[in-house]
């Protein structure tokens, strides 16, 4: 199972094919940690409390769901996306390196389902070393079940809901 540090792009990672670029017009995720990105379509899009400093990333392919002690995490949640097809990669900030960690061999196009772990998100945009490290687990595995949330415990979680519930209903309003 791979680790590594890599920096977010404003608040936001991805899992994505080769080429995939970082950072998404998408709005925030609405279960306040991940969500199928619409733009890199085929993409999953993770959001963060940390803007631009250092996260830890934990990532592997599985057969099958997972396993995971949800009392090690604050949220967590399972999302489906349609695979464009290649090795999956962990995208970060693409002007700070290390911000690419590849961890499956090539897939063919399909359904997969990712699971997303966090924690840590409540401790501020920026750290530094004051902090304690922000961390996620990453699993993916071939599968098309209904996207779902385990757990949402953090605050920064709470506030990612909140700002997209908000923006959802300006939108509505804007089409009445």
């Amino acid at each position: 199972m791979p680790t590594e540090t890599i920096f977010p792009e404003y608040n936001r990672f991805l899992i994505g094919p080769p080429g995939c670029m970082p950072g998404s017009a998408d709005p925030p995720v609405a279960n306040g940690v991940a969500e199928a990105a619409r733009d890199p379509a085929g993409a999953a899009l993770i959001d963060t409390g940390v803007k631009d400093d250092p996260i830890t990333v934990t990532a592997e392919l599985a057969d099958q769901q997972p396993a995971i002690d949800a009392q090690a995490w604050e949220d967590i949640a399972i999302i489906g996306i349609d695979w464009p097809g290649g090795p999956m990669q962990v995208i970060g900030a693409d002007d700070v390196p290390p911000s690419l960690m590849s961890f499956t061999p090539d897939l063919p196009p399909g359904r997969m389902m990712i699971l997303v772990a966090g924690r840590n998100r409540d401790h501020g945009e920026a750290r530094g070393d004051l902090g304690p490290a922000e961390e996620y687990l990453i699993i993916a595995w071939p599968g098309d079940e209904p996207d779902q949330v385990i757990k949402q415990e953090s605050l920064q979680g709470a506030r990612i809901r909140q700002y997209r519930q908000k923006r959802d209903a300006k939108a509505a309003e804007g089409r009445s």
